[in-house]
């Protein structure tokens, strides 16, 4: 029984883990974007009008979601006593504001909804920037298997809602719509189908 529990034998057995770093996992996110960004504005071309209010506001709500949401990835998988991040819920939560000013912008609104949301362009919003978001996604699981967090579902989430954010945040460089029915609508899906996903497929890939 002495033999059994030798803590001494047991430590021989272990070995040194460098721990994960939280820069690598925002090159990593980073680079993605900013390639993401690139093949999309040399394909498709920059868009037009990169002062208009509108533009720089729903770019910069994606940014505070996107790092906000980082952050928390990188925090989880570095797991501590007495450290609460959760910014990113609060970021989240501001920028719920965007699809319920759409949904109450397309109600109160003279033109037909269906002429605001530009179905076309809409999907093609969609596909591009689920597409770099999951590659986004992909590398920041890759890096959260280095790590421990202690809670997988949440980790799915915030890594599906910092991708998603970063994913779209790359399209809209070329994105030349600014009414905020059609981001509202389209944006929001695309961060939402990326943060289900997360939700549902990072669990299994980084369990203990």
């Amino acid at each position: 029984m002495a033999d059994k529990f030798d803590l001494d034998a047991l430590a021989e057995e272990l070995t040194a883990v460098r721990p994960v770093s939280p820069a690598v996992a925002a090159a990593l996110v980073g680079a993605v974007t900013l390639a993401g960004t690139g093949l999309v504005t040399q394909l498709l071309g920059w868009r037009a009008g990169m002062t208009e209010p509108m533009f720089l506001m729903r770019t910069g709500l994606l940014l505070i979601v996107g790092f906000a949401s980082l952050a928390a990835v990188t925090g989880m998988a570095r797991p501590s006593v007495g450290l609460h991040r959760t910014g990113w819920r609060w970021a989240v939560g501001a920028c719920a504001v965007v699809p319920a000013a759409a949904f109450v912008t397309a109600l109160a609104g003279q033109t037909p909804v269906a002429d605001r949301i530009y179905p076309g362009d809409g999907i093609a919003c969609l596909t591009i920037s689920i597409t770099i978001a999951a590659v986004i996604g992909a590398a920041l699981t890759l890096w959260l298997r280095r790590g421990a967090p202690v809670s997988p579902e949440r980790a799915g989430i915030v890594t599906g809602l910092s991708a998603g954010s970063f994913g779209t945040f790359a399209f809209s460089m070329h994105c030349p719509h600014d009414d905020i029915v059609y981001f509202g609508l389209w944006y929001t899906l695309a961060i939402a189908a990326t943060t289900i996903a997360g939700r549902l497929l990072v669990p299994r890939l980084i369990r203990w």
